[in-house]
This record gives C-alpha cells, structure tokens and sequence, in this order.
C-alpha cells in the first residue's frame, strides 16, 4: 500500500461505507503499510517506555497500537466530517456548547482553543451542529515543502470537508494575520491549536510538562491580548471509534493564564490517555528536561 494510493483512494474510499463500519475497520487497516506499521509500534513503545517508565511493556504497546488505530479513524473524520453527529456517523456526546452560545449571542468573537489530542475536530463540528460556526488557522499547506502532492491533495480535500461543515473559513499563517485579527473584532470565531510547533517558530515559552519543559508558541495569547477577544478551550475524547465526547470550557480572561490552563489540562490528558496525543512525532524537539540542581556550593 502506497502512501499515494492510501490518501487518495482508500480513505475516501472507506468513508463512504455506509454506517459507522468506516471507523470501525480504520484501525485495522492503518495508514501505514505492514513494514512501516512494525517500525512505529516500536518506536512509539521505545518513546513510551522512556517517558512514562513506572508504565509496563504491556501498556505502552497497547497505547502505540491505539495511537496510530487513533490517527486512522481521524483520516476517516477528514473524508466524512459531515457524517460526524448525525445517523450513520459516529455520535457526539456535547458538553459546554452554552459557553461559545452565550458569546455568540453577545456578539462576541472568541478564540476556540484546541491541542493535538484525539479527535481534535470533532469540537468545532460538534459547535457547527448547535449553530456556531467557526473559522479555522493552520499551517501552510500549498506552499509547504515538507509536504509530498497526495499529502498535499488529502489536506485540500479535508479542508473543503470541514468547512462546509464548520460554516467557516480557512486561513493560513503564512496569509498574514491582519484577516483574523479583523473577523474576531466583527464578533466571529476562529479555531487555533495551542500545541503546533515547527521548528522556525521564533516566539516560544516553556510549559511545565511531564517533569520537563514544553515549547509552545505564544501566537495565541497575544492574538486575544491584542482583540481583546475571550477564550474557550475544547477536547474530544474518543470512547469509542464511532462514540465521541466533546467538552467546551471556559478559560481565565488573561490569556497568558488562559493557555497556562490549557497546558495544564492538556498534561492530565495525555497522562491519562498517552496513546491520544500526536505530537509524540516532535517530542525531543517540543521538550526539554528540567536542568538539573546545581551541586550545593558550586556557583
């Protein structure tokens, strides 16, 4: 299975099956082929097993085999986000939707916080449902040169899903960011992940994280302290491949606290669900250790 032939034909393909069989059969089948599937799983455990030692071989297997069941099933969700909450699609379980309500009927625009955890789109669908669009800010994708032309073809696709979904628009940081500052003040939403990094990222600081330090960009937090517009944060957990729950909460009005708290509750995730994080990819690059104390008497 060529990863060309698995982006565009497969998935598509397997997310028009009808009923929830698509994510069903997603984490059998993989995004990777059978060579490739054996490197990760080991990889993953290998990564697991140095961060989350006091964990046995056992389980960090079953959370690299979930991990990668977990990146499946959201291919599926890019080629079929409209199918998500509705019959025949996965059901989501909402919570907190009055939160980004209340804003919209103040006419205020408001800032939808996301990690890379889980299904992470599921949230903003979730909200398109009850009648909240939002906008979306991402990284490049056709002028991105890390990305191969199916990847690149897979992203479009999936972008056009969700938009027609979410009822919003799609921006990208290298379009500049006059637009979105504009659309917040008009009183409109956008989603931005917290957790992004790329390794030309300039304005970062370290998050306390699994005993170390987590480099995070501080795009957001000066984004809302420039619109003045609040923040909310949003997390799905998957309890099943076709059962979804989504919570919406409210953040702190400082937004340097805000993200603070989004970190931190980002951190009881993956320690609660290591398999649901992706950024496990850019670990040794995202985190450092804490430095350890200087001897007593030396300068």
């Amino acid at each position: 299975m060529t990863r060309a032939w698995s982006l565009d034909l497969l998935f598509p393909l397997i997310a028009r099956l009808p009923t929830t069989l698509p994510w069903r059969l997603a984490g059998r089948i993989g995004r990777e082929s059978a060579a490739e599937r054996e490197h990760l799983l080991r990889w993953l455990e290998s990564l697991f097993a140095r961060v989350f030692p006091e964990a046995t071989g056992e389980q960090h297997a079953l959370w690299a085999r979930a991990h990668l069941a977990m990146l499946a099933q959201e291919m599926v969700d890019a080629m079929a986000f409209s199918r998500l909450g509705r019959s025949g699609g996965p059901t989501i379980d909402l919570q907190g939707a009055e939160f980004a309500k209340g804003l919209a009927r103040q006419g205020k625009g408001f800032i939808l916080v996301l990690n890379h955890y889980d299904r992470l789109l599921t949230a903003p669908v979730a909200l398109a449902r009850e009648g909240i669009a939002t906008n979306v800010l991402t990284m490049p994708v056709l002028d991105n040169p890390e990305l191969e032309a199916a990847q690149r073809r897979f992203l479009l696709r999936k972008i056009q899903c969700y938009t027609e979904v979410t009822g919003g628009k799609w921006h990208t940081t290298s379009e500049g960011l006059r637009p979105v500052h504009e659309s917040l003040r008009a009183g409109q939403a956008w989603v931005i992940l917290a957790d992004a990094w790329r390794p030309e990222f300039g304005r970062l600081r370290g998050n306390p994280f699994l005993g170390g330090n987590l480099s995070l960009p501080t795009g957001i937090e000066r984004l809302a302290q420039s619109t003045g517009v609040p923040l909310l944060h949003a997390v799905t957990y998957s309890r099943r491949p076709d059962h979804l729950e989504v919570v919406v909460e409210p953040l702190p009005e400082n937004p340097r606290q805000a993200i603070d708290k989004v970190i931190q509750r980002l951190e009881q995730d993956v320690l609660a669900r290591p398999w649901a994080w992706w950024q496990w990819g850019l670990w040794d690059q995202m985190w450092q250790p804490e430095p350890a104390p200087k001897a007593e008497g030396n300068p």
